[in-house]
C-alpha cells in the first residue's frame, strides 16, 4: 500500500525503519510506531524489551486498526439499561449478568474481547470467501458473450405472451364495441322518443301555467298588473327552448393497466416461524402495532393492547368496543372505527378513549391507515347498510390536523371506483392499494391507485389457485418493508404477493407451514418479520392463535 502511494507522488517507497533498506513492509508495531520487514520484526524487534507485549498488526490492516476498544459502552440487547459482560458463543449475542443468571448459565461464555475477536475472525473469513468468489465471477463474466436473443427461448415466450395479451385486447375491444354499439341502438330509439315527448310535455305544462296566470290576472282587476303582465304572458315558451341532453361517447384511455408491463421478479419467497402466541380472544381480525413493540388486536367486539415477551402475550389494557378498522399514529395513538363518521382514540400516554380530529362527515369512516408521513386514510360509506349498495363509496386522505386534502370516489369517466372498501395500504411510490369487496358474498378484488387517482391496475385472483369453486375474497392487505404488497385472501391461507404497482410475483402457502385460518397481517419494526393473526373454524371453541414469521424475498 505504502509503495503504490508512493509511486502516484512520485516518490521512493518507503523502507523498512529497522534495516533502512528492504521495501517489502509486512509489519507495523502500534507501541513502537515503526514500519517492518519480516526479517527484521524477528531478528530486531523481538529482541526489544518488553515486544511481547508489543501489538504488531499485518500492514494490511494499517488503517483498520482503531487501537484499544472500550467494550465498556456495550449494552445488553435484551436488557438495554445494563451493560453488557460476557459473549454468548451458544447463543450469538452479547449478554449482562441478568441473562446469565436467568438463561445462558451453562452456555459458552467468553470475555467480550475474545467474542470481538472471534467475530473479526470470522468477518475476515467471510471477505476472503467473497474476494474468491468475486474472482470466480469475474472469470465468469468474462466468458459471457453477447447472447442472440431471438433464439432465446425464455425470451421468445415473452413475446408470445405480450403477443397474445394483444389479441385479446383486440377481441375485447371489437366485442365491446360491438356492444356499445347495440346499446346506442336501444338507447337512441328510447332517447329519441323520450327527447319528443319530454319537450311535448313541457310546452303542455307552460300553457296550463299561462291559462292559470291569466284567469287569474283577469279575475284580480289590477289594470296595472294587466299592462306590466299582458305581453309577458301572451307569448307561451317555444318547443325548440327545451333541452332535454343528449346522448355522447366519453373515450377511455389505453394504459399499461390494460395492456401489461414488463417487470423483473424473483419468485423465490423464504418463509420460517419464528414464536407462536397464544390470545385470549376469538378472531384476529384486525393487528396494529405500536413504537414500543406493543400489540393492539380485536375481534370485532373485543380490544386488547398486548405485549409479546418471549413465547407469551402480557395483556395490558381490554376495551369491550366495536372494531370496524385500526391504525396506530407516529404518536403511537390508536385510531379506531367504531361507527360514526368521527374516528376514535386512544391515547399512547394516558389509554383514554376518545372522539379523534378525524371525521368523515357525511359519511362512515370503515377501514383506517395510517402512511409512512403520518396522513391518515379513510375508506368510507353512506350512512345505512353495506348492502345491496347505495349512496356513496370512496377513500378519503387527511392530514395530520384532520382536514381534507383528497378524496378518491371516481374515475375519469365519472365511474364510481369502489364497491365497498375493507383494507388499505400505501406503498413508498405513493400508490393506495385498497381491497374492495364488489358482493355480498365476499368476493372481491385489490385495486391500485397512484397519487393523482388514476387506476394503475386491477387485480382479482391468479387462474392457479383461483376459479369458481375457489373464488378470490381478499381480507387484508400490507406493504412489505422492500414496498411490496401482501394480499390475505379469506377462503385460504395462501398470501398473493405483488409488486408496488399490483402485479403478480408470486404466492405462498402459509398451511404448509402449519399456519391455518389466517387473516390479519402486520409488519413489525425488525425487517422481515411479520405477525400473521389467526381465527378459527366454526364451531370451534380454541381462542386464536398469533404467528410471528420471518418473510425474505419480497
Amino acid at each position: 500500500m505504502a509503495f503504490s502511494q508512493s509511486l502516484k507522488r512520485g516518490q521512493a517507497p518507503a523502507t523498512c525503519n529497522f534495516c533502512e533498506e528492504d521495501t517489502k513492509i509486512k509489519w507495523k508495531c502500534i507501541n513502537c510506531d515503526v514500519l517492518m520487514c519480516a526479517k527484521c520484526k524477528d531478528k530486531i524487534h523481538a529482541k526489544l524489551k518488553n515486544s511481547k507485549d508489543h501489538n504488531v498488526i499485518d500492514i494490511k490492516e494499517v488503517g483498520i486498526y482503531q487501537g484499544e476498544l472500550d467494550f465498556s459502552v456495550l449494552k445488553c440487547e435484551e436488557h438495554t439499561g445494563q451493560s453488557a459482560v460476557m459473549f454468548c458463543t451458544s447463543c450469538d449475542r452479547l449478554v449482562c449478568t441478568s441473562c446469565i443468571s436467568k438463561i445462558h448459565n451453562g452456555h459458552g461464555l467468553v470475555e467480550i474481547s475474545e467474542g470481538y475477536n472471534l467475530k473479526l475472525e470470522k468477518l475476515k473469513t467471510e471477505k476472503t470467501e467473497a474476494q474468491k468468489q468475486l474472482e470466480e465471477l469475474t472469470k465468469e463474466k468474462e466468458k459471457v458473450s453477447p447472447v442472440d436473443i431471438k433464439d432465446n427461448e425464455q425470451y421468445k415466450n415473452l413475446i408470445r405472451k405480450i403477443e397474445a395479451q394483444n389479441i385479446e385486447i383486440k377481441t375485447s375491444a371489437d366485442k365491446y364495441s360491438e356492444e356499445l354499439k347495440g346499446e346506442l341502438k336501444r338507447k337512441w330509439n328510447e332517447f329519441q322518443v323520450g327527447k319528443a315527448t319530454k319537450k311535448l310535455e313541457k310546452v303542455e305544462d307552460n300553457l296550463n301555467k299561462l291559462i292559470l296566470n291569466v284567469e287569474a290576472l283577469i279575475k284580480s282587476k289590477e289594470a296595472d298588473k294587466v299592462f306590466i303582465e299582458c305581453k309577458k304572458l301572451s307569448t307561451a315558451v317555444s318547443i325548440d327552448d327545451i333541452d332535454p341532453g343528449t346522448i355522447s361517447f366519453l373515450p377511455g384511455q389505453i394504459s399499461p393497466y390494460n395492456v401489461g408491463s414488463l417487470q423483473v421478479v424473483s419468485n423465490a419467497v423464504n418463509v420460517r416461524i419464528v414464536k407462536q402466541f397464544q390470545t385470549d380472544i376469538s378472531r384476529l381480525f384486525y393487528l396494529s402495532l405500536c413504537p414500543d413493540n406493543s400489540l393492539w388486536i380485536s375481534d370485532n367486539k373485543v380490544l386488547q393492547k398486548v405485549k409479546p415477551v418471549e413465547h407469551e402475550l402480557t395483556v395490558e389494557s381490554t376495551f369491550n368496543i366495536g372494531v370496524y378498522g385500526m391504525a396506530v399514529t407516529l404518536t403511537g395513538d390508536l385510531l379506531l372505527s367504531s361507527g360514526g363518521s368521527v374516528l376514535k382514540q386512544i391515547s399512547s400516554k394516558t389509554g383514554e378513549l376518545m372522539d379523534s380530529i378525524y371525521d368523515a362527515r357525511p359519511l362512515d369512516p370503515f377501514c383506517v391507515h395510517v402512511t409512512k408521513d403520518g396522513k391518515v386514510i379513510v375508506g368510507v360509506k353512506s350512512t345505512g347498510k353495506s348492502w345491496p349498495v347505495s349512496g356513496r363509496r370512496a377513500i378519503i386522505v387527511m392530514n395530520q390536523k384532520g382536514e381534507h386534502e383528497t378524496i378518491y370516489e371516481h374515475d375519469k369517466n365519472n365511474i364510481r371506483i369502489f364497491t365497498f372498501v375493507l383494507s388499505i395500504t400505501s406503498t413508498d411510490n405513493g400508490n393506495i392499494c385498497v381491497v374492495d369487496r364488489l358482493f355480498e358474498d365476499l368476493r372481491g378484488r385489490v385495486v391500485v391507485l397512484n397519487r393523482d387517482g388514476d387506476i394503475l391496475q386491477i387485480y382479482t385472483g391468479h387462474q392457479e389457485v383461483n376459479n369458481e369453486e375457489n373464488l378470490f375474497k381478499p381480507v387484508n392487505i400490507v406493504t412489505t418493508p422492500s414496498d411490496n404488497i401482501i394480499v390475505k385472501v379469506m377462503n385460504s391461507d395462501i398470501l398473493s404477493i405483488l409488486n408496488n404497482c399490483g402485479h403478480l410475483i408470486t404466492h405462498f402457502n402459509m398451511s404448509d407451514l402449519g399456519v391455518v385460518m389466517s387473516y390479519s397481517l402486520c409488519f413489525t419494526r425488525t425487517a422481515g418479520q411479520l405477525y400473521i393473526g389467526c381465527t378459527r373454524g366454526v364451531g370451534s371453541l380454541e381462542m386464536a392463535k398469533l404467528y410471528e414469521v420471518h418473510i425474505s424475498g419480497c
